[in-house]
């Protein structure tokens, strides 16, 4: 199996925890880690703010949680919302893609042999490609030049094809090319999809809003201490499940919502 150079630019900590970390360690970076660290915080608030202070915020403090959790409630379901879009946009391409790559394999039945034969036996090498080789390196945001080097084959051969007078060919000659070119798109789209999370400013923005509303519910001096706990807790959670969303929506083929290469496999290119 061929494997791609390793890439020149360092990997962000969202790519690293999306290629190198199982489902289960994503799970226990995003979720447990954080839901640790707030349980720590509300001790330390909690053993050092005398609950007395506390109290007479209160009136001040609820009103100002609502209206804080409210703007980072809307901001975090956007990016939710956002990520889940383009994650359902990249499985509709992988479709698009095979369906190009179906529609190149019908097209040849206007093509004359020897011409004919060689087209299907390099789509079905390409095809292989992407199954074999392609897409487990996609899960690593990488790509495979064993498909790069069978496109390329297969663009030349198409491009060096001299097409004879019969008008139908001619008419299945351009739509080859038409598709080709719309395949070829749609691979460096899926490629760039793979390898490319949300942007580090956006994931400082996130991780700030959370550390603050998350902190600002320590300033609640409620008695009994395991109830303040819970709610901290469950606050944690739910924001740290959007964050665990985020990473592995934002990676489409690696993690436990992986997209795989069955639109391909389907395919009969014989």
């Amino acid at each position: 199996m061929n494997t791609a150079l390793p890439s020149p630019t360092p990997l962000t900590a969202e790519q690293w925890i999306a290629f190198h970390c199982s489902p289960f360690m994503q799970g226990v970076i995003c979720i447990i880690l954080p839901m640790l660290l707030a349980c720590v915080g509300l001790i330390l608030t909690r053993r050092f703010v005398h609950q007395h202070f506390l109290r007479q915020h209160h009136d001040m403090a609820g009103p100002f949680f609502n209206t804080m959790g409210s703007i980072y409630g809307i901001f975090l379901a956007l990016i939710v919302s956002n990520t889940w879009h383009y994650y359902d946009q990249t499985s509709s391409n992988v479709v698009q893609e095979a369906r190009y790559l179906e529609s190149l394999h019908n097209n040849t039945a206007a093509f004359a042999e020897p011409f004919k034969g060689q087209i299907r036996s390099l789509l079905a090498e390409y095809r292989d490609s992407l199954v074999k080789d392609e897409w487990p390196l996609l899960a690593a945001g990488a790509s495979s030049p064993r498909s790069t080097a069978a496109l390329k084959k297969l663009t030349e051969t198409y491009a060096s094809h001299q097409i004879s007078g019969i008008a139908v060919e001619g008419l299945f000659f351009t739509q080859s090319i038409h598709n080709l070119e719309e395949l070829k798109g749609l691979r460096a789209s899926r490629i760039d999809d793979a390898e490319t999370g949300l942007l580090p400013f956006l994931w400082i923005i996130l991780i700030s809003g959370a550390a603050l509303t998350i902190g600002f519910s320590y300033l609640f001096g409620a008695q009994n201490f395991a109830t303040h706990a819970v709610m901290t807790l469950i606050l944690t959670a739910v924001i740290a499940l959007a964050f665990y969303t985020i990473v592995t929506l934002d990676f489409p083929f690696a993690g436990p919502v992986a997209i795989g290469p069955d639109a391909f496999t389907k395919l009969n290119l014989k």
